[in-house]
């Protein structure tokens, strides 16, 4: 199973055992080598999200109550604090809000003598904390408890025990004794998390995954889209809203928290909004979803594939000058069947239309080499006008080729305070990408609309944009979109026989 852990999913946790900032990036560690739980503390070191102290790790090291229980808040995100006291927490503790936040939970009850924050935690007080903490404590479980010793462990504490070890969760106790009063270790703890935690979310937003394994959400607001999780889904205190649509699940929905869930298949009403990290997004009428599963998404000699035999797919790359001299040939030898050819672009300071220098060369051996073409202008246009300009400069451009993909508006921003596109307006972006391919489609030309995430739900109006295909940007290893596409722009470190530089790949959908 290959952990995939968000490193800001657990950053927390690396303040709980003594982490100095110098060794984050530290994967391996002296003490640490050859030690049973060498596999998952790497993978998790691997993630900047547990690390040791001065080059060593410290596996065999006890943990104290409170730190158990700041671990747990931190991956949980508790909303809620417990008006109950303890006669020994001390107010200005920096355990104190943790262990008042996993009581309101329900985690951390303590007994007649307090909290004892600062006591060791033993196996199976930890144990059960972790178990209330992801849902598991109310499973029941039907194999019995190997251990020689299972009759010393507490009443309180057998079936979230048995639940955890039937599971595999606790694969490192072995099945001689158990030694339930035993202080646990700081591997124990970073094993039994690995086990049961594959990937989390902590951060608002819209996330399409492939896990194989349990999958924690504890972001306040979050909807999983079109994701596999052969496991469960639990979702931790601090979730408040949890959508999960068009998602196969193998395991449970375990809501520990007060979360709403709500449950979409293919056939359910569409709800009112999505998640765009601390967004709520509206649902634009009339455009479509994207239903694109993490199933059929894999990867095959470096690039992505899609597997869904009812859908066919096409590989592609676009470029521009900066991909300097390119080898066609080798290009549509390397199961290359399109490429999107910069035609030119506008400045964005004083707006000037330029001719990729690239231009003429790339365009006629790419149509040499057999591959389909189409081009790209990389607008930077401010009024409708300046985009019928833009437009009218690829018609000139392209009369002397017989391209069969489309002629895309790629307008981006640009990260310089100089930029005469800075703040552009939504209605007036929206109007300059309709111009464009308004303006294309009427010489007879296919029109395309490129562009990223934030361009395409927090300024443009893509319900106005229904007429033309869509070219979706969006680096991540699943597509990360709520609406439909019709091309992804999926890495930007693409390799290609026969260019020299790093290049765009895409993966187009034909439906």
């Amino acid at each position: 199973m290959t952990k995939r852990l968000f490193a800001g999913a657990i950053l927390a946790i690396v303040m709980l055992f003594g982490v100095s900032a110098s060794a984050l990036a530290a994967n391996t560690y002296a003490d640490t080598i050859g030690h049973w739980a060498e596999e998952a503390i790497i993978e998790w070191s691997g993630e900047n999200v547990l690390n040791g102290y001065n080059g060593n790790f410290r596996p065999d090291d006890s943990i104290t109550r409170g730190e158990m229980a700041a671990i747990l808040n931190r991956i949980m995100q508790y909303s809620e604090i417990s008006s109950n006291t303890f006669a020994d927490l001390d107010n200005n503790a920096w355990y104190t809000d943790a262990i008042l936040r996993a009581n309101a939970a329900g985690v951390m009850l303590g007994d007649e003598t307090g909290m004892r924050p600062q006591d060791p935690i033993i196996r199976q007080e930890a144990l059960v904390m972790i178990a209330r903490a992801l849902g598991l404590e109310n499973l029941s479980s039907s194999t019995p408890l190997p251990f020689n010793d299972s009759s010393s462990i507490s009443s309180w504490a057998v079936n979230a025990i048995s639940v955890m070890y039937e599971k595999g969760y606790i694969d490192w106790a072995g099945t001689d004794s158990f030694n339930p009063d035993t202080p646990i270790t700081r591997a124990e703890v970073v094993a039994t998390l690995d086990n049961i935690i594959d990937n989390m979310w902590r951060s608002n937003g819209l996330y399409c995954d492939y896990i194989d394994g349990s999958a924690l959400i504890s972001g306040t607001k979050v909807y999983l889209h079109n994701s596999y999780i052969n496991g469960d889904v639990i979702i931790g205190g601090g979730a408040q809203r949890v959508v999960i649509d068009n998602c196969i699940v193998t395991g449970s929905i375990i809501n520990v928290g007060n979360a709403e869930v709500t449950v979409l298949d293919q056939d359910s009403a569409p709800v009112s909004t999505f998640y765009f990290g601390d967004y709520d997004i509206t649902v634009l009428p009339g455009v479509a979803e994207n239903n694109l599963s993490a199933f059929y998404f894999a990867q095959e000699n470096g690039r992505t594939i899609y597997t869904d035999p009812a859908i066919e797919t096409r590989s592609g790359i676009d470029i521009s000058e900066w991909q300097g001299d390119i080898d066609w040939a080798r290009v549509a030898d390397d199961d290359i069947d399109f490429a999107i050819i910069r035609l030119g672009y506008r400045g964005y300071t004083e707006g000037k239309l330029n001719l990729d220098v690239n231009f003429i060369d790339n365009i006629e051996e790419a149509l040499d080499s057999g591959l389909d073409v189409g081009v790209y202008f990389f607008s930077q246009a401010i009024t409708e006008q300046e985009a019928i300009e833009e437009a009218q400069m690829c018609i000139e451009y392209l009369r002397n080729y017989d391209i069969t993909y489309p002629v895309v508006f790629d307008w981006e921003t640009v990260n310089s305070a100089s930029a005469r596109t800075n703040n552009i307006d939504g209605t007036v972006l929206t109007n300059c990408a309709i111009a464009f391919c308004e303006t294309i489609e009427a010489a007879g030309y296919d029109a395309m609309i490129y562009a990223n995430k934030e361009l395409s739900l927090l300024t443009l109006d893509l319900s106005r944009l229904t007429d033309y295909p869509f070219w979706f940007a969006g680096y991540t290893t699943y597509p990360e979109f709520y609406y439909g596409f019709d091309m992804w722009q999926y890495t930007s470190d693409g390799s290609v026989a026969g260019i020299e530089e790093r290049v765009d790949m895409n993966i187009e959908f034909i439906y």
